[in-house]
């Protein structure tokens, strides 16, 4: 992965990427051109079969203040929503697991970003939320009500109220807190212990992971098997199988 990237720092450590949102003095603000800077970052990734697990950071100091808003004051909004949708999309279903580090304000667009994480490593002094509806603009619950429930989502989105990083993880927002120092260490050993499983397993899991909420129950449990039944037919997994019931004394041979 040869990239020479503006605003975004990239390291390859396999099994484990780490991408740093890099436009500091603007609060890693999402401007058009780091958004999409991201979003092939993140193809190139999923396509990299040494990459197992992502770590996406803005640094111990901010994560991302959100969309940059003279870009959204100068643009017309429905070709700004349009790209804001597919950004989501990219950052949201993005297919490996990915860890996002949060230092400092993760506001608005920078929350949302730091929710694509599926595990979520927070700074001590981290500071979340989404003030838009301060002023006038509705923030997004899609990925929000998900993780902490409609209720608590709801109650946030109508206060436009800021969260603590011990006040997240009181709720679920975030699933760990560690000193600054250590953010990105933290973040790479979650990534790690992500990475250490088979890469079909995790990416069925994370597709699980956006389709049951939406599924009644039988229908749910039928794309699940549906996933395992995919990866059993490649074939490949059942030497792992046979290891572990070796393991557990299942299989004596």
């Amino acid at each position: 992965m040869a990239h020479e990237y503006r605003h975004l720092l990239v390291s390859l450590e396999p099994p484990v990427a780490v991408v740093e949102l890099n436009r500091k003095r603007q609060l890693n603000s999402l401007s058009m051109a780091l958004r999409d800077e991201l979003e092939g970052c993140l193809g190139s990734l999923e396509s990299d079969d040494s990459i197992r697990a992502v770590v996406l950071t803005g640094g111990p100091e901010c994560f991302s203040a959100g969309f940059d808003l003279k870009e959204v004051l100068d643009t017309d909004f429905s070709a700004f929503g349009h790209r804001a949708v597919e950004f989501t999309e990219k950052t949201y279903f993005f297919k490996k697991p990915l860890v996002t580090a949060v230092g400092g304000v993760a506001y608005a667009g920078g929350f949302d970003l730091a929710l694509s994480g599926d595990v979520i490593v927070a700074g001590e002094a981290a500071s979340l939320g989404r003030p838009e509806v301060r002023f006038g603009i509705n923030p997004l619950l899609a990925k929000l009500w998900l993780r902490i429930g409609m209720a608590r989502a709801l109650q946030l989105s109508l206060t436009g109220e800021f969260l603590t990083a011990q006040e997240a993880l009181a709720i679920g927002l975030v699933d760990r807190v560690v000193p600054r120092e250590r953010l990105l260490d933290a973040a790479k050993e979650e990534a790690a212990r992500l990475a250490a499983n088979p890469l079909p397993a995790l990416l069925a899991v994370k597709r699980a992971a956006r389709a049951v909420p939406f599924l009644d129950t039988r229908s749910a449990v039928e794309y699940e098997f549906g996933l395992t039944a995919e990866i059993i037919a490649e074939g490949s997994v059942k030497s792992a199988l046979r290891e572990y019931a070796r393991g557990l004394g299942i299989i004596k041979e």
